[in-house]
């Protein structure tokens, strides 16, 4: 479907074929300017795509983002253990060597067998987020959130109960800023969390800076990257949203109930 980005103008999204190599991945729905992946799916930003047209990776949207900010409103309340709503920006714009998932996809992890940077703005459910960037050889990247390892927050700050800052059983806003300095290089990425009720509005902020390959990222920046969404399931989400070194986050098992879209 065909949507408007504020500040960059219209969009489509094109859904990925395969999940992984070898394993079909289920649709993404965009209607109006609502996008909802169902479990299992990945969906990419293009310039323009019609049904059951072949999208050349020239045709991918390319965002820059440096100095900028995006922002969107988003709910993850049908996302238990082990499920991961995310939300994400890869290279593939630039990246003309097919993968393995028959497109031009491209990630820090290899998924689909191509590497490239990656920054994930999100990659959450309703006990966990993580905002993290990526080298494009560096799967593990630089985090901050809270679940699994990161401890930026707390279950006062990101749980799905109402004494929490963000309660995620609600939709909340999430704003991300891409800083630069007098140069033009990035400095880091800031996301900040928005939730309003009862009259007054409460923020959850995390700040990565100081990562080693951000020379790169500021490369794929000035270039334009490609905004990716997806949702899918793991037994092995707890680098995620586990109990952590801590053992005070909330999934000791990932076996909770994903939603059937986000």
């Amino acid at each position: 479907g065909n949507f408007n980005i504020a500040g960059h103008g219209t969009a489509s999204l094109v859904s990925a074929v395969w999940n992984v190599p070898g394993d079909k991945a289920t649709e993404v729905e965009a209607s109006g300017n609502s996008i909802r992946p169902q479990l299992k799916s990945r969906g990419y930003f293009t310039e323009s795509c019609s049904k059951g047209d072949v999208v050349q990776h020239d045709r991918y949207s390319a965002l820059n983002l440096l100095g900028r900010r995006l922002s969107y409103t988003v709910d993850v309340s049908g996302a238990g253990c082990g499920c991961n709503v995310a939300l994400y920006l890869v290279a593939m714009r630039h990246n003309s060597m097919q993968s393995g998932c028959s497109d031009y996809y491209c990630d820090a992890a290899s998924v689909c067998g191509v590497a490239c940077a990656e920054i994930d703005i999100q990659e959450a459910n309703r006990h966990a987020w993580h905002s993290t960037l990526h080298g494009s050889h560096d799967p593990p990247g630089l985090s901050a959130g809270y679940g699994g390892g990161p401890r930026d927050w707390s279950e006062d700050t990101y749980a799905p109960h109402g004494k929490a800052c963000i309660n995620t059983l609600l939709p909340f806003r999430v704003a991300a800023a891409f800083p630069v300095d007098a140069d033009g290089g990035l400095v880091g990425m800031q996301v900040s969390l928005y939730q309003t009720r009862n009259g007054k509005t409460c923020e959850a902020a995390v700040k990565i800076t100081s990562y080693a390959h951000m020379p790169e990222l500021t490369r794929a920046l000035a270039a334009g990257m490609t905004l990716v969404v997806s949702y899918w399931r793991s037994d092995n989400m707890l680098w995620l949203d586990g109990n952590g070194p801590d053992s005070t986050g909330l999934c000791s098992q990932d076996n909770g109930k994903c939603g059937a879209d986000a």
